[in-house]
């Protein structure tokens, strides 16, 4: 028997400004904004709102972590051409 959860959530780890955060849910908050087909403003408004659901990001931070979350998006993107 392994020693961790198979269904456990997934941590993510994101450099937000500078600072390695781990964050539950990212991969799928990544699949829903695919599958809705948004970009730009529009998609890292709604990674926030996804991904904020099973974290807690301070009301300060919230541009670091669109801007993050965007960015690592876009890579999402790219790696799954």
């Amino acid at each position: 028997m392994g020693c961790c959860d198979p269904d456990a959530p997934k941590i993510y780890k994101l450099n937000v400004g500078g600072v390695m955060v781990g964050l539950a849910g990212v991969e799928q908050a990544f699949l829903d904004v695919k599958s809705l087909d948004l970009a730009g403003q529009k998609a890292a408004e709604k990674l926030l709102e996804i991904v904020e659901r099973k974290n807690y990001i301070p009301e300060s931070a919230e541009r670091e972590y669109k801007i993050a979350l965007l960015a690592e998006y876009k890579n999402f993107i790219a790696r799954s051409k």
